[in-house]
């Protein structure tokens, strides 16, 4: 009987990430044809990287760099051309140069290596095969500026392990004002950004001598990209739980309203205009006038005011906020002024902001799992920080091509001002200035002042706009430029783009007729059996987060000694294995409870977890040994605790909703 040939699979190292790699002496042994190595390292990129291989292919070679190698040395060398400068000194001793650069930068706990420039490849390929699993390394990033050098690598080093390897991330020439969209996508991925505290970057000072630049701005948006990933889950427990308890005081609105699944797609090719409410609105609200048969006309909730008191009516007007700050914002509105007007709100907002509202409403859910629990579809976005985000969200998920901003400024305006005149908050407020200002470039193209607020707004946009297949019209006539959009007047847009009537409002009335109150009633009924489970899962999770701490405190005096006592260490250490078994047990619990712990309460225990584990990540960099297991059971109590409270405060809302419903 003939021998089965195997699949051939990635092998794995003790981390789960990484084995020995061709490292620098298996490159001797490597055949010493370019052609052959090139074609090798060509097809594994082709497979994995196709978009990349295509440029690769059309990049010219020996324009700004050159690859060589003296006759009796094994090893390439890179030079830039212009300067003369070399990328590695010692050529001919290259192994011992890489060995003694990478323990120049004294890494412990790399969980994330960053690679800053690829060189020839010499350094990934010996940190993949002496370094990663010393380091437990699960991810590495590599990022180089030229797309002449990676040609140059691939073909003089064999490379083809590492461009398939799933662990491994190539980001090749790209330029820098795409870096954001693209780390903080990767770093979204299977949550990596948890990995952020043991993140480390690596490089060679060639590759600063040749691009500093680039490279630290590739740090500083890996650094932002991290903060708006933390930044999209809540960064405040208690406020992500307001969202619930909201959402539970919000139920009849949730049934009884139709949501915004019934219009996806039903304006595919349209116009869609998206107004905020910067200072620039100034300028070109009036040309809103007479648009309303021609674009769907989408407002951020502190613009619908500006609006109506011009006699223009947007179609949809958003709203995310889950506090009672904008409840300013619809105070005194009349009810004919509201007609035809959908409030397009997520209804984590407060109660009274939906009794202050007496226009039709249209529920709009966030990307969060507490709407999934509920089992009652509305349709369910993406949003990022703002209503503005929101706004825009709401009109790619309508197929609306193009749409156009006005207003959204995101800074300053050059006079101080930070929003429209007659906004119903004010048109300097002074909040935004005290979390602090930073320069931007602007839709002039000259900087612009912006606040660290509406920075973040920036970056949100920017990835929302990277991942919409229309165009994106900014017509803002100010304010600070979102990347990868395309400044406009807003009357060359109209001009251009919104010509012909085809009746948005007339649209959303039809597909929101078949919406059902019998089917509502179902929906209600459902909830109630949700409601029901939910009350006595959440009493569990309480429990086994009870029973944790009380485990802690039995031992607690031994083990915070243990700390700083080596005799106390010793008296323990066997205990140590059955208490950290113990609290990983406890969780597993929890997590058995999935439909009411991952659906519905992990989403305001969510920001409080995030940076638990964050900070759990980087105690190998600060205890060894039984010390490690100490910290992390210390760290695991204060997950248990903080968590068995916000489901206390959780637990009171569920009844009451049961309560109401019932």
């Amino acid at each position: 009987m003939k021998n089965k040939k195997k699949k051939k699979t990635h092998p794995k190292g003790k981390s789960g990430s990484f084995a020995p790699a061709k490292g620098l002496v298996a490159i001797k042994k490597t055949v010493d044809n370019t052609a052959q190595l090139y074609a090798r390292n060509m097809k594994s990129l082709r497979q994995h990287y196709p978009d990349l291989a295509r440029q690769v292919e059309e990049t010219p070679e020996n324009t700004n760099y050159r690859c060589f190698r003296k006759s009796n040395n094994q090893y390439w060398n890179l030079q830039e051309i212009k300067s003369g400068l070399l990328y590695y000194h010692n050529s001919e001793h290259l192994q011992e140069e890489i060995k003694e650069q990478i323990n120049r930068l004294k890494l412990k706990n790399t969980r994330m290596a960053v690679f800053l420039g690829l060189g020839l490849g010499y350094e990934l390929l010996y940190y993949m095969q002496h370094i990663s699993q010393q380091q437990s390394t699960k991810y590495i990033l590599l990022i180089e500026k030229e797309l002449e050098i990676f040609k140059a690598a691939l073909k003089s080093t064999d490379l083809h392990l590492a461009i398939s390897h799933p662990h491994v991330k190539l980001v090749i020439g790209e330029p820098p004002e795409k870096l954001y969209t693209i780390l903080r996508n990767y770093m979204a991925e299977n949550n990596r950004f948890y990995l952020a505290k043991a993140m480390k970057p690596i490089y060679h000072p060639s590759s600063l001598a040749f691009n500093k630049e680039y490279y630290l701005q590739t740090l500083k948006e890996l650094k932002e990209a991290v903060t708006g990933q933390v930044l999209h889950f809540g960064n405040d427990p208690r406020d992500s739980l307001i969202g619930i308890e909201n959402m539970l005081a919000n139920l009849r609105e949730i049934v009884y309203n139709p949501g915004i699944n019934l219009l996806f797609n039903k304006f595919k090719g349209k116009p869609a205009v998206v107004i905020s409410t910067g200072p620039s609105l100034n300028k070109n609200k009036h040309l809103l006038k007479g648009l309303g048969e021609k674009a769907l006309l989408i407002a951020a909730d502190a613009s619908l005011k500006v609006l109506l008191e011009m006699g223009v009516k947007p179609h949809l007007v958003t709203a995310l906020e889950r506090t009672m700050g904008i409840y300013k914002l619809f105070e005194g509105l009349k009810a004919e002024d509201l007609e035809d007007v959908y409030f397009a709100a997520c209804p984590v907002i407060d109660p009274r902001v939906y009794a202050a509202y007496t226009g039709p409403r249209m529920i709009v859910y966030r990307q969060f799992d507490h709407f999934k629990w509920l089992q009652i579809d509305r349709g369910m976005l993406n949003i990022q920080l703002s209503a503005g985000n929101m706004a825009f969200k709401i009109a790619e998920a309508l197929g609306c091509d193009p749409i156009v901003l006005i207003g959204q400024d995101l800074a300053f305006g050059r006079d101080g001002t930070t929003h429209a005149n007659g906004m119903a908050l004010g048109e300097k407020r002074q909040l935004f200035y005290d979390r602090g200002t930073l320069e931007v470039m602007g839709n002039d193209g000259q900087p612009i002042m912006t606040s660290r607020v509406w920075y973040n707004f920036l970056k949100a946009y920017e990835l929302d706009v990277a991942g919409y297949n229309g165009t994106c019209i900014n017509s803002t006539e100010g304010g600070a430029y979102i990347q990868g959009t395309r400044v406009m007047p807003f009357l060359e847009s109209i001009d251009k783009y919104i010509q012909e009537n085809y009746y948005p409002l007339q649209i959303i009335k039809e597909e929101t007729r078949e919406f059902s109150v019998a089917n509502s009633e179902d929906d209600a009924k459902r909830v109630k059996e949700i409601l029901s489970r939910g009350i006595n899962e959440t009493e569990q999770i309480i429990s086994f987060c009870e029973s944790a701490v009380s485990l802690y405190q039995e031992y607690q005096q031994d083990l915070q000694d243990a700390m700083e006592d080596d005799a106390v260490l010793e008296k323990i250490k066997e205990t140590l294995p059955g208490i950290k078994a113990q609290m990983f047990e406890f969780r597993q619990e929890c997590r058995k409870l999935h439909e009411t712990f991952q659906l519905l309460l992990f989403h305001f225990i969510q920001s409080f977890s995030i940076k638990n584990e964050m900070e759990k990540v980087k105690l190998p960099e600060l205890y060894e040994g039984k010390r490690l297991d100490i910290a992390i059971i210390i760290k695991m109590v204060e997950w248990y605790a903080v968590i068995g409270d916000l489901c206390k405060i959780c637990l009171v809302s569920l009844k009451k909703a049961y309560k109401e419903i019932d």
